[in-house]
């Protein structure tokens, strides 16, 4: 039967192919050969095909509200939901990234994974993706000694490092090497364990990772070490800040005292010669550490006519020894006047102070002898 071309209703119908093409009513297209997907957002993307040919994913990602402080647990990823898609297109979700930086990623397709029949332009602002999330919580330090650690070298000691609020991964630890630092004031020491060890690997569901530190001797100075945290590998690194290296038991004290003095002035006999003293600073027969960085500084200060500078030196910057012995100081400047004799020490000053100037001493002496005469 002949085609009637002059009817309206069908315009043309390409003949000869075994594939029907195109059927084309007036100026719709009825069947089309190759129709446009397309999604906007971060990863907009357009493709084109066949319809009932296979169709590449469109990506729709998302992050946690606060990457920082939020994060889903595999459950959660589990059960997350994404509704806004248009009629045959479905959702299917997944997330990269540990700690601080998970990512989340909602692939989109038809349900055939196929081209649909018409064009479909998806628009991110009418999706919504549902997801629970869970607080990562944070590091919290618990510093717990146990057993007991004396003085001496041999002995060991256990740390434990608690965290909480950590979800779905585990966590390591490890102390970093561990350096004398003089910040304790001159005078109060604390005994230096030797902080190097390993922890073991635990969850991070309120986990306890203990150290094994091995005590190396008695010592004077603070000890500085950090703990760092890796939750997870992939994540970033959280330093729980500084311990101390006093042995359980052992808190920060008052390292052993000196004692001392003037043997003269003042005098029985008035001396004649010029400027002279007999002092002493040393460490009486008891217990106790002695603090190494103690100095001590002895001068007279004076009036008169002099042919010398005030003040003038004995002892500068010398060590405190057990010896008691009284040691005698002269100094022969012309003329005549007073003077005073003071002996300084850096006792209980900052111990920053001290690592900046060796040299640095208390304002106030700490044994000052009475104002004498000399010609």
């Amino acid at each position: 039967m002949p085609i009637n071309l002059a009817q309206t209703a069908l315009t043309a119908i390409k003949l000869g192919e075994t594939a029907l093409t195109a059927i084309y009513d007036g100026i719709t297209r009825v069947y089309p050969n190759e129709v446009t997907v397309s999604i906007d957002g971060t990863n907009a993307s357009t493709q084109s095909g066949s319809p009932g040919t296979s169709m590449n994913n469109l990506i729709y990602t998302v992050v946690p509200s606060s990457v920082s402080t939020q994060g889903w647990t595999s459950a959660q990823i589990s059960a997350a939901t994404l509704t806004g898609l248009p009629s045959g297109f479905t959702g299917t979700f997944s997330a990269s990234g540990g700690l601080g930086s998970q990512v989340g990623t909602w692939t989109i397709n038809t349900t055939s994974g196929n081209f649909p029949m018409t064009d479909t332009s998806i628009a991110v602002a009418s999706l919504t993706s549902t997801i629970s999330e869970t607080g990562w919580g944070t590091v919290n330090t618990v510093i717990t000694a146990t057993g007991s650690v004396g003085n001496s070298g041999g002995a060991s000691r256990t740390q434990n490092i608690n965290f909480t609020g950590f979800v779905g991964t585990t966590s390591s630890s490890s102390i970093s090497s561990s350096t004398n630092v003089s910040y304790t004031a001159l005078g109060i020491i604390i005994n230096p364990t030797y902080q190097t060890g390993s922890a073991s690997t635990a969850t991070t569901s309120g986990p306890t990772l203990t150290f094994s530190w091995v005590n190396s001797g008695t010592g004077v100075y603070q000890k500085i070490c950090n703990v760092s945290v890796v939750i997870p590998s992939t994540g970033p690194t959280a330093s729980t800040g500084t311990c101390f290296g006093e042995s359980v038991g052992q808190s920060p004290q008052t390292a052993r005292s000196y004692t001392g003095g003037f043997g003269g002035p003042p005098w029985n006999v008035n001396p004649t010669s010029g400027i002279q003293c007999y002092y002493r600073l040393y460490y009486p027969s008891n217990t106790g550490i002695e603090d190494p960085r103690i100095r001590y500084w002895v001068n007279t200060d004076f009036t008169g006519s002099v042919n010398i500078s005030s003040p003038q030196y004995f002892t500068q910057q010398s060590t405190v020894t057990s010896s008691s012995t009284y040691i005698f100081g002269q100094v022969n400047p012309n003329g005549s006047g007073n003077y005073t004799i003071d002996i300084d020490t850096n006792w209980g000053i900052a111990g920053l102070t001290y690592a900046q100037n060796a040299t640095t001493r208390n304002a106030a002496p700490a044994y000052t002898s009475q104002s004498w005469g000399w010609n």
